[in-house]
């Protein structure tokens, strides 16, 4: 595991979105399922709140993803309405893992999608599917039994560029997961993420990461082109 896989001052790359209402009407049930899951895009700053426009402020949400830049997409947990007011529960992008809040419909931008990523910790494999069909199954190496791999439903964060020596692969994808066994790792949060197993030793199969999941080249490059920003990641027992 990486904490900031690489300096997020050299990845930020802000994108701005002109604030809008949502382009579609607040889903009945949004709660993430094998086939289906609803996404959030953040259109303006935000906070993201305990209860429904009330209570403790847990994170501001900037249109721009933290630590990586980007558009700032988050997966949809929830969705209510409160005096006449629509709002949506989301995972948020920060410890401790699982962390959700509500916020504003109108600040953020739904989208339905029907791809879901699926890692097994049992049978230690990654799974993509769309709705419901299967896309890809790959070996994968998990959390070492003093690290393990956060178990919960998180999301996809970003894909983040990799210096060309860096043994991570050319790319990561980076997950809305956090190590519940390491407080910090190298100087920053311990985020979870996808990335190559090829030059670390372990093969795949393995307990071995800091609670990264690890797979062969070919798999993460599929799931890069196939797991965009907000896509549903389970990750189970």
């Amino acid at each position: 595991m990486r904490a900031r896989i690489v300096s997020a001052l050299l990845l930020s790359c802000a994108v701005a979105f002109p604030a809008a209402a949502h382009a579609v009407e607040l889903p009945a049930d949004p709660r993430p399922s094998p086939k289906s899951a609803w996404t959030a895009r953040v259109l303006t700053p935000v906070d993201a709140t305990r209860r429904p426009g009330a209570g403790a402020t847990l994170q501001t949400l900037e249109r721009s993803a933290p630590y990586w830049g980007g558009p700032n997409v988050l997966l949809v947990l929830d969705a209510k309405r409160v005096d006449e007011v629509d709002y949506v529960k989301v995972l948020l992008k920060r410890m401790p893992a699982g962390l959700a809040g509500w916020v504003s419909a109108d600040d953020v931008k739904l989208a339905r999608t029907t791809r879901r990523v699926v890692v097994d910790l049992s049978s230690r494999t990654v799974t993509i599917r769309e709705a419901g069909k299967l896309l890809l199954r790959a070996r994968a190496v998990i959390g070492a039994p003093s690290t393990p791999t956060p178990t919960g439903q998180f999301a996809v964060d970003a894909p983040v560029d990799q210096p060309a020596s860096a043994r991570l692969g050319r790319r990561v994808l980076a997950i809305a997961a956090y190590s519940r066994a390491l407080a910090r790792y190298q100087g920053g949060i311990p985020q979870t993420a996808f990335h190559a197993y090829e030059q670390l030793g372990a093969p795949l199969g393995s307990a071995a990461s800091h609670g990264c999941i690890r797979v062969a080249q070919k798999t993460l490059d599929r799931l890069l082109r196939l797991a965009p920003r907000g896509t549903p990641v389970l990750i189970r027992r």
